[in-house]
């Protein structure tokens, strides 16, 4: 049994294409970028109304493999992925009190999945022709 446990799980759309360098600059430490986003909310008992959230989570997808698999990931393509939380430190001014963590998730598995057909609103209504 470990003492320690550092995972994440994400399911969810991509908010924008995938960032991998091209293939001719690929190197052992080259990695690509995944902005994942993913849809929650809360219900406000007082107005009886669901008030949804985005939140958007960058993914760190390390290594020549990462850099091949995430390459043509497109915006709204719906994937998961397995990793570990990392912070670094920000500096924003001289003290530590004026710093900021920035958190990432560092791949360590990553899965294209088909769109879920349930609720998934896939009209055309109010799209220009």
């Amino acid at each position: 049994m470990n003492i320690f446990k550092n995972s994440v799980s994400l399911r969810g759309f991509l908010a924008g294409d995938a960032e991998v360098p091209t293939s001719d600059h690929i190197q052992p430490d080259s990695y690509a970028v995944l902005t994942l986003s993913i849809e929650s909310g809360v219900w406000n008992k007082a107005r009886n109304k669901w008030i949804p959230q985005t939140a958007r989570h960058t993914v760190i997808c390390p290594g020549p493999y990462f850099c091949g698999f995430t390459r043509g990931m497109k915006q709204g393509d719906y994937v998961e992925v397995e990793g570990e939380l990392r912070s670094t430190l920000v500096e924003e001014g001289t003290t530590l009190r004026n710093s900021l963590h920035a958190y990432v998730v560092h791949a360590l598995t990553i899965r294209r999945l088909e769109v879920p057909a349930i609720g998934v609103d896939e009209s055309t209504e109010g799209e220009d022709t």
